[in-house]
């Protein structure tokens, strides 16, 4: 009951920060969609949620990338991910991995990410993250990048993934597959859950899953034995919204 009170607060803390009207990207999203699909739409599986961005039948990826880049301009000043959580996983990751040379952050809006893997990883490493919007380039360690693909220098040599913004995924089976598909051996993909994953589906946060289901989603991308996914650790110094490390390591 204590956590949700915490989301209470925290959700009344932004709405009264932003005002009670909506912010102009929000306004300018809403608009995109109603005029390109309607009402809004879910798409619904047996574990997740899912805003539906299908346009006369068919996937609308124009309309999914404007959105996510209004989305990430309006809000460019906002970092979700806590330096102190960020250190207390590196401490984890090294201990899981010692030999982390190649860092790639998901989703990072602002390069916060990298910036705190920079400073707490006790070896010198590469790190870069991904943005999909077109103003990537304003900020260190970042490419513009979609995601839900790979590069093809990042198969299997990619020793940790970490993202909190993985709920702005369309499609999660195609984003874990592609993210598993990078880690090298001993390498850990580390997603941040939270209370807010797990909240109703949204235009620009298009995911909704529950942390007991995503660990059943990626249990079931595990075909060939070669990942193991840890117990959820819920250990880290800030949990306002029930912040949760979900693990999950290459061992083959």
């Amino acid at each position: 009951m204590l956590g949700y009170i915490d989301y209470l607060f925290f959700r009344l803390r932004h709405w009264l920060k932003r005002g009670k009207n909506p912010i102009q990207h929000e306004i300018e999203i809403r608009r995109l969609y109603n005029k390109r699909v309607g009402l809004k739409k879910l798409e619904h599986s047996d574990l997740y949620d899912v805003m539906s961005y299908k346009t006369n039948g068919k996937f609308d990826y124009e309309l999914y990338k404007t959105i996510q880049t209004l989305g990430n301009k309006g809000k460019i000043g906002r970092v979700f991910a806590q330096e102190d959580n960020i250190r207390y996983l590196i401490a984890k990751l090294e201990k899981l991995n010692p030999d982390i040379s190649f860092v790639l952050c998901h989703g990072t809006r602002n390069a916060a990410e990298q910036k705190f893997f920079q400073k707490y990883l006790s070896k010198p490493a590469t790190i870069l993250g991904t943005e999909i919007s077109d103003n990537a380039h304003e900020f260190p360690m970042t490419i513009e990048w979609d995601f839900h693909e790979t590069k093809p220098e990042w198969i299997g040599k990619t020793d940790v993934i970490y993202s909190n913004s993985w709920d702005h995924s369309y499609d999660p089976e195609k984003l874990f597959r592609a993210w598993l598909s990078c880690l090298s051996v001993n390498g850990v993909m580390a997603l941040e859950w939270s209370r807010q994953h797990d909240s109703s589906p949204k235009l620009l946060d298009p995911l909704s899953i529950s942390v007991d289901n995503l660990l059943q989603l990626l249990r079931s991308l595990d075909d060939n034995g070669k990942f193991t996914v840890l117990a959820p650790d819920t250990g880290m110094p800030a949990r306002d919204l029930q912040q949760t490390f979900v693990l999950v390591q290459r061992v083959a």
